[in-house]
């Protein structure tokens, strides 16, 4: 992968689209430049190009400098992102604070404290981020059938946040699995005070679908590419019913060494 292909990849994770990213590159390659110029330099239209120069602008990556011949725009530091992840960070921060306080107005606008039992279903691969996310709103403990390590059906990058908030949560983990051994570095990061696996001979039952407990919810998530989705039942009774099964086949269970 080139400079150039790294950095709009980079970029774009902000919000950035590919031809502001590219009018940035063309600043920092050319130096200071007029709209036009960078219109011919970059095949963006010129109103394009003045829409992007804005935003540049708003993230601190470009200035305008205004001449008595016109406008020169300058590319500035990378680095000056930091004051938006900053700034994105503080908000993110602010919107999870209150969290607790809208899921409150929301039941109360719905009519008392809510409904008892709710099914909700998630789609594609942001839907089986977003239930495995969940989990980590688990009360210090959660159970599961294991098909396969989360890394093994998600991105490296979000199975290894997601263990990273786990361990934050001081979380628990039991797994039941088919799996007769498993690495450490399929776990990382782990904490191994509070991570269980157990063996299950497949004779006596074949994990192939995805189970999740926790709270008073029951998720069940197919990997699948053609089927990828996730049903996740909040429903105390079923919840009960689950962890009794889970409990029963873990008695029976072989415990697994996590090998280096």
């Amino acid at each position: 992968m080139s400079s150039i292909q790294i950095i709009t990849k980079y970029l774009a994770k902000l919000g950035l689209e590919h031809d502001a990213v590219t009018l940035y590159i063309a600043l920092a390659k050319y130096g200071q430049s007029t709209a036009l110029q960078l219109a011919k330099h970059t095949k963006v239209s010129r109103t394009q190009v003045y829409r992007h120069l804005e935003l540049l602008q708003q993230y601190g990556l470009a200035s305008a400098e205004q001449l008595q011949y016109g406008t020169l725009y300058r590319a500035l530091p990378l680095d000056n992102i930091e004051g938006i992840l900053a700034n994105r960070e503080a908000e993110t921060a602010a919107i999870r604070r209150n969290l607790g306080a809208m899921t409150a107005a929301l039941q109360v606008i719905a009519g008392g404290s809510g409904p008892k039992a709710t099914v909700q279903h998630y789609y594609g691969q942001a839907g089986l981020k977003q239930v495995n996310w969940n989990l980590t709103k688990a009360d210090k403990e959660y159970r599961c059938f294991e098909a396969a390590h989360i890394s093994a059906h998600l991105d490296q990058a979000f199975a290894r946040r997601l263990r990273e908030r786990c361990i934050e949560r001081e979380l628990t983990s039991y797994d039941l699995t088919n799996d007769i051994r498993v690495h450490s570095k399929q776990l990382e990061p782990y904490e191994p005070t509070r991570t269980f696996l157990r063996h299950v001979d497949p004779a006596i039952l074949t994990i192939n679908f995805e189970v999740l407990l926790y709270n008073d919810v029951v998720t069940l998530l197919d990997y699948t590419r053609i089927n990828a989705m996730a049903i996740e039942i909040h429903h105390p009774s079923l919840h009960a019913m689950m962890r009794q099964l889970f409990d029963a086949m873990w008695t029976q269970a072989t415990p697994l060494t996590i090998l280096p």
